[in-house]
């Protein structure tokens, strides 16, 4: 079992299954699904290594975008009228 090209495998198909996911925890969880349905020869024990090696490529490739706090189209400007 090569966990280094499982873990390519699914960062690669990362635009077809996690297109509705919006934040971490729903990719961590669809990646988990994933990995149960396609990849029965990795192990449970595999699995948060395997989860872990694809979130941080998804992180270096920006897949989640910037996260904003508050209104990222508000200016800050309340004093403009």
């Amino acid at each position: 079992m090569d966990l280094p090209s499982i873990i390519d495998d699914i960062a690669n198909r990362a635009d077809d299954f996690l297109l509705e996911r919006s934040d971490r925890k729903d990719a961590r969880a669809a990646i988990a699904a994933l990995l149960v349905n396609d990849y029965p020869q990795v192990t449970p024990k595999d699995y948060p290594g395997v989860i872990k090696g694809v979130m941080a490529i998804l992180e270096k490739e920006d897949f989640f975008g910037t996260e904003f706090a508050g209104d990222s189209w508000k200016d800050g400007d309340d004093d403009e009228e």
